[in-house]
């Protein structure tokens, strides 16, 4: 049984005969051997079709990818689209008891407490940021999919040590010599993972800014800092409705998902960047690629003076 875990719930993902073969690999690298005492509470099934399409049933707790046979024709955009269509479908299907946010977070107090690099929206640059924390000292949590729950109003982020690290292709050398993929491991990055799935109280968030300095802090006050977390609060939800939004996809048109019943996510939102808002923000420059050392010693800085 192939199980992705989060937190006190499990997708089980089960791939047809008629799927790619390319995918079993990457399933089984998301996935791991359940506990004896571990149930799924939902379902993915992965199959062949005539076209690529996904369905997501919240009610039943199913989901039915199907990959048409050029699906399969860049292997690196088949597993993002498949880890997509899990990660977005899962948190769909919670009820309300997930939030996935658009991120990536790090720990560097041995796992007391995260530090979230969230999408504001505003470009690119919240894993290599996150790698370049993780680096001086810290660990990973997770990269792009950063499930979130609430323990007594705490936001919490859950780790994810069996999910890849999307590193750009500019950014790679600088983080990673030698990398070929842009898809790496925990396990092939400078910084070792979280390895438990124990939620981590989310201390501080960064989110890059395009429009600072590099190494520049801002913090916003009031809503302002409410309205820069839309975007990574949103954001997810809105690429499983469009696909057309993402920069990776495997479909062709929002047609191509379906969602049976209705998913009340925006009252939802709202509780979300309430919780959210009050945790620290800062917004942070990050430049090209050669000013990365000067973000990260600049969040470095901040976050000690949090600690």
């Amino acid at each position: 049984m192939s199980l992705l875990r989060i937190d006190n719930r499990a997708l089980e993902i089960r791939l047809a005969e008629s799927a790619p073969r390319s995918l079993r690999h990457f399933v089984a690298r998301l996935t791991r051997e359940p506990h004896t005492t571990t149930l799924a509470t939902q379902v993915m099934h992965v199959r062949g079709g005539q076209r690529t399409r996904l369905t997501v049933n919240p009610r039943a707790g199913e989901v039915l990818l199907e990959l048409a046979a050029s699906a399969s024709d860049g292997q690196t955009t088949l597993e993002i689209g498949t880890l997509q269509a899990a990660a977005r479908s899962m948190a769909a299907m919670s009820g309300g008891k997930l939030a996935l946010l658009h991120g990536s977070a790090v720990t560097m107090d041995g796992g007391r407490s995260a530090i979230a690099v969230l999408d504001g929206g505003r470009g690119q640059g919240k894993t290599s940021l996150a790698l370049g924390i993780a680096a001086r000292g810290g660990s990973l949590i997770v990269d792009e999919f950063a499930f979130t729950v609430f323990r007594s109003g705490q936001p919490c982020v859950v780790p994810m040590p069996t999910l890849p690290w999307h590193v750009r292709a500019d950014m790679a050398p600088l983080l990673v010599p030698g990398a070929t993929t842009r898809l790496l491991y925990p396990g092939d990055l400078p910084a070792a993972a979280v390895d438990e799935s124990r939620p981590v109280p989310l201390s501080l968030i960064v989110i890059p800014d395009h429009g600072l300095r590099a190494g520049e802090l801002c913090e916003p006050a009031g809503l302002a800092g409410r309205d820069l977390l839309r975007a990574a609060v949103t954001d997810h939800e809105a690429k499983l409705r469009d696909p057309m939004l993402d920069h990776v996809s495997i479909f062709s048109s929002p047609d191509d998902v379906s969602i049976r019943g209705r998913l009340d996510g925006a009252s939802r939102d709202e509780e979300t960047l309430d919780v959210l808002a009050a945790v620290p923000i800062i917004c942070l420059g990050i430049g090209r690629p050669h000013e990365l050392p000067a973000s990260v010693a600049s969040a470095i800085r901040r976050i000690a003076k949090a600690g």
